[in-house]
Protein backbone atom coordinates (compact mmCIF):
# COMPACT_ATOMS: atom_id res chain seq x y z
CA UNK A 1 0.00 0.00 0.00
CA UNK A 2 1.27 3.69 -0.29
CA UNK A 3 3.05 4.58 2.32
CA UNK A 4 4.49 1.31 2.65
CA UNK A 5 3.32 0.43 5.98
CA UNK A 6 0.40 -1.92 5.16
CA UNK A 7 0.13 -4.68 3.26
CA UNK A 8 -3.34 -5.97 1.18
CA UNK A 9 -3.94 -9.30 1.00
CA UNK A 10 -6.56 -12.44 0.20
CA UNK A 11 -6.90 -14.71 3.34
CA UNK A 12 -8.42 -18.01 2.62
CA UNK A 13 -8.21 -21.49 2.66
CA UNK A 14 -7.20 -22.50 -0.81
CA UNK A 15 -10.50 -24.01 -1.62
CA UNK A 16 -13.19 -21.52 -3.24
CA UNK A 17 -11.45 -18.36 -3.25
CA UNK A 18 -14.82 -16.19 -3.67
CA UNK A 19 -15.55 -16.86 -0.43
CA UNK A 20 -12.03 -15.40 1.09
CA UNK A 21 -11.60 -11.99 2.54
CA UNK A 22 -9.86 -9.32 1.27
CA UNK A 23 -7.56 -7.80 4.26
CA UNK A 24 -5.04 -5.23 5.16
CA UNK A 25 -2.25 -5.52 7.71
CA UNK A 26 -0.47 -3.41 9.55
CA UNK A 27 3.50 -3.41 9.19
CA UNK A 28 3.75 -1.50 13.06
CA UNK A 29 1.20 -3.89 14.75
CA UNK A 30 0.52 -7.07 13.09
CA UNK A 31 -3.35 -6.42 13.06
CA UNK A 32 -5.29 -6.92 10.21
CA UNK A 33 -8.37 -5.62 9.12
CA UNK A 34 -11.21 -7.08 6.84
CA UNK A 35 -11.93 -4.85 4.42
CA UNK A 36 -13.86 -6.95 1.96
CA UNK A 37 -16.00 -10.02 2.60
CA UNK A 38 -15.93 -12.72 -0.75
CA UNK A 39 -13.31 -11.50 -3.38
CA UNK A 40 -9.36 -12.43 -4.14
CA UNK A 41 -6.34 -10.42 -5.32
CA UNK A 42 -6.95 -6.94 -4.51
CA UNK A 43 -4.75 -4.16 -6.07
CA UNK A 44 -4.95 -0.70 -4.30
CA UNK A 45 -5.46 2.06 -7.70
CA UNK A 46 -4.41 5.40 -7.35
CA UNK A 47 -7.77 6.82 -7.80
CA UNK A 48 -8.63 5.53 -4.49
CA UNK A 49 -9.88 2.84 -5.78
CA UNK A 50 -9.44 -1.36 -4.93
CA UNK A 51 -9.72 -3.38 -8.08
CA UNK A 52 -10.28 -7.32 -6.99
CA UNK A 53 -12.19 -10.40 -8.60
CA UNK A 54 -15.22 -11.83 -7.32
CA UNK A 55 -16.90 -14.80 -9.17
CA UNK A 56 -14.77 -14.22 -12.64
CA UNK A 57 -15.66 -10.29 -12.54
CA UNK A 58 -13.34 -7.33 -12.05
CA UNK A 59 -14.91 -4.69 -9.44
CA UNK A 60 -13.80 -1.36 -8.39
CA UNK A 61 -14.63 -0.26 -4.67
CA UNK A 62 -13.96 3.15 -3.92
CA UNK A 63 -11.13 3.18 -0.78
CA UNK A 64 -10.34 5.50 1.38
CA UNK A 65 -6.24 4.95 1.94
CA UNK A 66 -5.77 7.26 4.90
CA UNK A 67 -9.28 5.34 6.82
CA UNK A 68 -7.97 2.01 5.54
CA UNK A 69 -11.87 2.02 4.94
CA UNK A 70 -14.47 0.97 1.49
CA UNK A 71 -16.72 4.17 1.02
CA UNK A 72 -18.95 2.89 -1.24
CA UNK A 73 -20.30 0.29 -3.56
CA UNK A 74 -18.19 -1.98 -6.15
CA UNK A 75 -18.41 -0.97 -9.74
CA UNK A 76 -17.95 -4.20 -12.33
CA UNK A 77 -15.07 -3.20 -14.80
CA UNK A 78 -14.24 -6.37 -16.25
CA UNK A 79 -16.46 -10.09 -17.18
CA UNK A 80 -14.80 -13.22 -18.08
CA UNK A 81 -10.98 -12.36 -16.42
CA UNK A 82 -9.05 -15.41 -15.58
CA UNK A 83 -7.40 -16.82 -12.62
CA UNK A 84 -4.20 -18.91 -12.28
CA UNK A 85 -4.42 -22.21 -13.27
CA UNK A 86 -3.30 -23.37 -9.84
CA UNK A 87 -6.23 -23.26 -7.34
CA UNK A 88 -3.60 -22.84 -4.47
CA UNK A 89 -3.03 -19.28 -5.35
CA UNK A 90 -6.16 -17.98 -6.23
CA UNK A 91 -4.43 -14.99 -8.03
CA UNK A 92 -6.47 -13.50 -10.58
CA UNK A 93 -5.04 -12.85 -14.06
CA UNK A 94 -4.96 -8.77 -13.87
CA UNK A 95 -3.17 -5.58 -13.25
CA UNK A 96 -3.49 -1.72 -13.83
CA UNK A 97 -1.20 0.69 -14.69
CA UNK A 98 -0.25 3.97 -12.37
CA UNK A 99 -2.15 6.14 -15.23
CA UNK A 100 -5.20 3.60 -14.68
CA UNK A 101 -4.85 1.45 -17.66
CA UNK A 102 -5.83 -2.36 -17.20
CA UNK A 103 -4.94 -5.34 -18.60
CA UNK A 104 -6.05 -8.59 -17.80
CA UNK A 105 -6.69 -12.09 -19.39
CA UNK A 106 -9.70 -12.63 -21.00
CA UNK A 107 -11.46 -16.84 -20.89
CA UNK A 108 -13.69 -19.32 -19.03
CA UNK A 109 -12.64 -20.17 -15.74
CA UNK A 110 -14.14 -23.43 -16.22
CA UNK A 111 -12.17 -26.07 -15.28
CA UNK A 112 -10.56 -27.73 -18.47
CA UNK A 113 -12.34 -31.33 -19.44
CA UNK A 114 -9.97 -34.09 -20.12
CA UNK A 115 -10.26 -37.44 -21.16
CA UNK A 116 -8.98 -40.50 -19.15
CA UNK A 117 -6.78 -42.79 -21.79
CA UNK A 118 -4.77 -45.80 -21.55
CA UNK A 119 -1.73 -45.35 -23.83
CA UNK A 120 1.16 -47.89 -24.88
CA UNK A 121 4.23 -47.18 -26.07
CA UNK A 122 3.33 -47.23 -29.25
CA UNK A 123 1.04 -44.13 -28.76
CA UNK A 124 -1.92 -45.87 -29.65
CA UNK A 125 -5.01 -44.58 -27.13
CA UNK A 126 -7.59 -46.69 -25.35
CA UNK A 127 -10.03 -44.40 -24.14
CA UNK A 128 -11.99 -44.94 -21.07
CA UNK A 129 -15.98 -45.01 -20.24
CA UNK A 130 -15.80 -42.41 -17.91
CA UNK A 131 -17.23 -39.30 -19.58
CA UNK A 132 -15.27 -36.08 -19.96
CA UNK A 133 -14.64 -34.20 -17.02
CA UNK A 134 -11.65 -31.75 -15.13
CA UNK A 135 -9.96 -34.61 -14.21
CA UNK A 136 -6.41 -34.78 -12.45
CA UNK A 137 -3.97 -36.42 -10.06
CA UNK A 138 -4.83 -39.78 -11.45
CA UNK A 139 -3.73 -42.52 -9.44
CA UNK A 140 -4.16 -46.61 -9.93
CA UNK A 141 -5.25 -48.89 -6.67
CA UNK A 142 -2.24 -51.36 -6.13
CA UNK A 143 -4.37 -54.29 -7.39
CA UNK A 144 -5.16 -52.04 -10.17
CA UNK A 145 -8.26 -52.33 -10.42
CA UNK A 146 -9.68 -49.14 -10.19
CA UNK A 147 -8.44 -45.54 -10.89
CA UNK A 148 -8.71 -42.50 -7.69
CA UNK A 149 -8.84 -38.72 -9.14
CA UNK A 150 -9.78 -35.61 -8.39
CA UNK A 151 -12.54 -33.64 -10.02
CA UNK A 152 -14.69 -30.60 -9.45
CA UNK A 153 -12.67 -30.06 -5.55
CA UNK A 154 -13.77 -33.74 -4.67
CA UNK A 155 -11.82 -37.20 -5.25
CA UNK A 156 -13.47 -39.71 -7.40
CA UNK A 157 -13.47 -43.65 -7.62
CA UNK A 158 -13.47 -45.32 -11.03
CA UNK A 159 -13.72 -49.38 -11.37
CA UNK A 160 -12.38 -50.27 -14.61
CA UNK A 161 -13.92 -54.12 -14.38
CA UNK A 162 -17.62 -52.18 -13.50
CA UNK A 163 -16.94 -48.94 -14.94
CA UNK A 164 -18.70 -46.69 -12.86
CA UNK A 165 -17.31 -43.04 -11.30
CA UNK A 166 -18.46 -43.36 -7.61
CA UNK A 167 -17.93 -39.91 -5.42
CA UNK A 168 -15.80 -40.59 -2.58
CA UNK A 169 -15.60 -37.42 -0.83
CA UNK A 170 -17.84 -34.76 0.16
CA UNK A 171 -16.44 -31.96 1.44
CA UNK A 172 -17.83 -28.31 0.44
CA UNK A 173 -14.74 -27.29 -0.02
CA UNK A 174 -11.24 -28.84 -1.91
CA UNK A 175 -10.36 -32.27 -1.61
CA UNK A 176 -7.71 -33.30 -3.90
CA UNK A 177 -4.14 -35.14 -4.53
CA UNK A 178 -5.76 -38.76 -3.44
CA UNK A 179 -2.26 -41.19 -2.81
CA UNK A 180 -3.06 -45.04 -2.01
CA UNK A 181 -2.72 -46.59 1.11
CA UNK A 182 -0.04 -49.75 0.10
CA UNK A 183 -2.60 -52.25 1.21
CA UNK A 184 -5.02 -50.18 -1.18
CA UNK A 185 -7.86 -50.07 1.66
CA UNK A 186 -7.29 -46.38 2.33
CA UNK A 187 -6.82 -43.08 0.53
CA UNK A 188 -4.64 -40.50 1.68
CA UNK A 189 -5.52 -36.66 -0.42
CA UNK A 190 -5.25 -33.24 0.95
CA UNK A 191 -7.98 -31.45 2.20
CA UNK A 192 -8.73 -28.11 3.16
CA UNK A 193 -11.32 -28.27 5.67
CA UNK A 194 -10.81 -27.28 9.02
CA UNK A 195 -8.07 -24.65 7.97
CA UNK A 196 -4.84 -24.71 6.04
CA UNK A 197 -4.43 -27.57 3.31
CA UNK A 198 -3.34 -31.30 5.63
CA UNK A 199 -3.39 -34.43 5.09
CA UNK A 200 -6.62 -36.79 5.76
CA UNK A 201 -7.52 -40.54 5.20
CA UNK A 202 -11.01 -42.11 4.77
CA UNK A 203 -11.45 -45.75 4.39
CA UNK A 204 -12.18 -46.75 0.30
CA UNK A 205 -15.15 -49.65 1.56
CA UNK A 206 -17.77 -48.87 3.62
CA UNK A 207 -18.93 -45.65 4.90
CA UNK A 208 -15.67 -44.85 7.52
CA UNK A 209 -14.83 -41.28 8.76
CA UNK A 210 -12.66 -38.61 7.68
CA UNK A 211 -9.37 -38.87 9.59
CA UNK A 212 -6.74 -35.86 9.88
CA UNK A 213 -3.51 -37.36 10.16
CA UNK A 214 -1.73 -34.09 9.87
CA UNK A 215 -2.81 -30.89 12.56
CA UNK A 216 -0.46 -28.17 10.58
CA UNK A 217 -0.82 -24.76 9.93
CA UNK A 218 1.71 -25.12 7.06
CA UNK A 219 0.43 -26.98 3.92
CA UNK A 220 0.96 -30.46 2.48
CA UNK A 221 -0.38 -32.72 -0.04
CA UNK A 222 0.58 -36.28 0.07
CA UNK A 223 3.33 -37.81 -2.33
CA UNK A 224 3.75 -41.35 -2.03
CA UNK A 225 3.47 -44.37 0.55
CA UNK A 226 6.47 -46.80 1.76
CA UNK A 227 5.23 -50.25 0.16
CA UNK A 228 5.24 -51.70 3.76
CA UNK A 229 2.84 -49.27 4.73
CA UNK A 230 4.73 -47.96 7.39
CA UNK A 231 4.84 -44.22 6.43
CA UNK A 232 3.55 -41.66 4.03
CA UNK A 233 6.08 -39.12 1.99
CA UNK A 234 4.17 -35.71 1.64
CA UNK A 235 5.42 -32.49 0.14
CA UNK A 236 5.45 -30.01 2.70
CA UNK A 237 5.51 -25.73 2.28
CA UNK A 238 8.10 -24.14 4.87
CA UNK A 239 10.17 -21.37 2.81
CA UNK A 240 10.68 -23.52 -0.09
CA UNK A 241 8.71 -26.85 -0.90
CA UNK A 242 10.55 -29.93 1.07
CA UNK A 243 9.99 -33.58 1.46
CA UNK A 244 8.83 -35.09 4.75
CA UNK A 245 7.56 -38.10 6.26
CA UNK A 246 5.21 -39.21 8.42
CA UNK A 247 5.27 -42.46 10.46
CA UNK A 248 2.16 -44.68 10.00
CA UNK A 249 2.96 -47.74 11.59
CA UNK A 250 3.53 -47.17 14.53
CA UNK A 251 2.20 -43.92 14.57
CA UNK A 252 4.40 -40.82 15.14
CA UNK A 253 5.12 -37.14 14.62
CA UNK A 254 6.27 -35.78 10.82
CA UNK A 255 9.97 -35.28 10.35
CA UNK A 256 11.98 -33.66 7.83
CA UNK A 257 13.08 -35.68 5.02
CA UNK A 258 14.80 -33.58 1.80
CA UNK A 259 14.75 -30.17 3.13
CA UNK A 260 16.99 -27.00 1.81
CA UNK A 261 17.10 -23.87 0.11
CA UNK A 262 15.43 -25.43 -3.35
CA UNK A 263 12.26 -26.91 -4.29
CA UNK A 264 11.72 -30.70 -3.80
CA UNK A 265 8.96 -32.04 -4.47
CA UNK A 266 6.47 -35.14 -6.40
CA UNK A 267 8.77 -37.39 -4.35
CA UNK A 268 8.06 -41.44 -5.12
CA UNK A 269 9.25 -44.13 -2.85
CA UNK A 270 10.26 -46.92 -4.91
CA UNK A 271 8.39 -50.52 -5.20
CA UNK A 272 10.75 -52.20 -3.18
CA UNK A 273 10.88 -49.52 -0.39
CA UNK A 274 14.98 -48.62 -0.82
CA UNK A 275 14.75 -45.59 -3.15
CA UNK A 276 13.58 -42.17 -3.51
CA UNK A 277 12.77 -40.48 -6.86
CA UNK A 278 11.90 -36.83 -6.34
CA UNK A 279 12.18 -33.41 -8.66
CA UNK A 280 14.31 -30.51 -7.89
CA UNK A 281 15.09 -27.26 -8.97
CA UNK A 282 18.54 -26.99 -7.50
CA UNK A 283 20.57 -26.98 -10.77
CA UNK A 284 18.43 -23.88 -11.68
CA UNK A 285 15.41 -25.92 -13.68
CA UNK A 286 13.12 -28.87 -13.00
CA UNK A 287 15.58 -32.28 -13.06
CA UNK A 288 14.51 -35.74 -11.45
CA UNK A 289 16.90 -36.90 -9.11
CA UNK A 290 16.86 -40.70 -6.94
CA UNK A 291 18.31 -40.86 -3.36
CA UNK A 292 18.84 -44.21 -1.28
CA UNK A 293 15.90 -44.48 1.59
CA UNK A 294 14.98 -43.61 3.99
CA UNK A 295 18.86 -42.68 4.41
CA UNK A 296 18.71 -40.35 1.68
CA UNK A 297 22.19 -38.89 2.14
CA UNK A 298 23.93 -42.43 1.16
CA UNK A 299 23.04 -42.54 -2.49
CA UNK A 300 22.53 -39.29 -4.89
CA UNK A 301 22.10 -39.60 -8.46
CA UNK A 302 20.64 -37.28 -11.28
CA UNK A 303 18.20 -39.49 -13.87
CA UNK A 304 16.47 -36.89 -16.40
CA UNK A 305 18.70 -34.72 -18.87
CA UNK A 306 18.06 -31.23 -20.08
CA UNK A 307 14.68 -31.09 -17.74
CA UNK A 308 12.39 -33.04 -15.83
CA UNK A 309 9.63 -33.45 -13.77
CA UNK A 310 6.83 -35.73 -12.04
CA UNK A 311 8.78 -39.14 -11.65
CA UNK A 312 6.98 -42.07 -11.20
CA UNK A 313 8.40 -46.09 -10.92
CA UNK A 314 6.87 -48.70 -12.95
CA UNK A 315 5.77 -51.46 -11.06
CA UNK A 316 8.51 -53.74 -11.01
CA UNK A 317 10.90 -50.97 -10.25
CA UNK A 318 12.79 -51.87 -13.40
CA UNK A 319 11.98 -48.68 -15.01
CA UNK A 320 11.39 -44.78 -14.18
CA UNK A 321 9.22 -42.81 -15.74
CA UNK A 322 9.32 -38.88 -15.92
CA UNK A 323 8.31 -36.02 -17.98
CA UNK A 324 10.42 -33.92 -20.05
CA UNK A 325 10.13 -30.09 -20.66
CA UNK A 326 8.48 -30.55 -24.29
CA UNK A 327 5.74 -32.66 -22.30
CA UNK A 328 6.98 -35.89 -23.43
CA UNK A 329 7.29 -39.28 -21.22
CA UNK A 330 10.68 -40.38 -20.68
CA UNK A 331 11.54 -44.13 -19.73
CA UNK A 332 14.94 -44.69 -17.70
CA UNK A 333 16.10 -48.30 -17.54
CA UNK A 334 17.30 -49.17 -13.70
CA UNK A 335 19.22 -51.87 -12.38
CA UNK A 336 19.38 -52.04 -8.35
CA UNK A 337 20.98 -53.83 -5.44
CA UNK A 338 23.06 -51.96 -2.85
CA UNK A 339 23.71 -49.22 -5.58
CA UNK A 340 21.15 -48.23 -8.19
CA UNK A 341 22.19 -48.53 -12.09
CA UNK A 342 20.49 -45.88 -14.02
CA UNK A 343 20.31 -45.77 -18.26
CA UNK A 344 20.15 -43.41 -20.66
CA UNK A 345 16.81 -41.87 -20.94
CA UNK A 346 14.22 -42.82 -24.02
CA UNK A 347 11.41 -41.23 -24.81
CA UNK A 348 8.42 -44.14 -23.76
CA UNK A 349 5.57 -41.72 -25.33
CA UNK A 350 5.84 -39.06 -27.65
CA UNK A 351 2.53 -37.81 -27.45
CA UNK A 352 2.14 -34.89 -25.28
CA UNK A 353 -0.05 -36.07 -21.70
Amino acid sequence: MPGEKYVLFTLGDGGNWDDAQIVVHSLATGENKVLIQGGRDAHYVPTGHLAYLLDGTLLAVPFDVDKLQVTGAPIPMAEGVMVAGSNVSGAAQFSISDSGSLVYVAGNNQETERTLVWVDRDGNEEVLAAEPGPYSHPRISPDGGRLAVSMNRDIWIWDFGRETLTRFTFYPGTDTAPVWSADGQQLLFESHREGQGNIFTKPVRGTGAVERLIDSPRHQRPMSTSPDGASVLFENITKTLDLSLLPLLPEGEPRPLLHSEFEETNGEISPDGNWLAYQSDESGQNEVYVRSFPNIDEVYKKVSRDGGASPLWARNGRELFYVNPGSQLMAVPVQSGDDIALGKPEVAVALPY
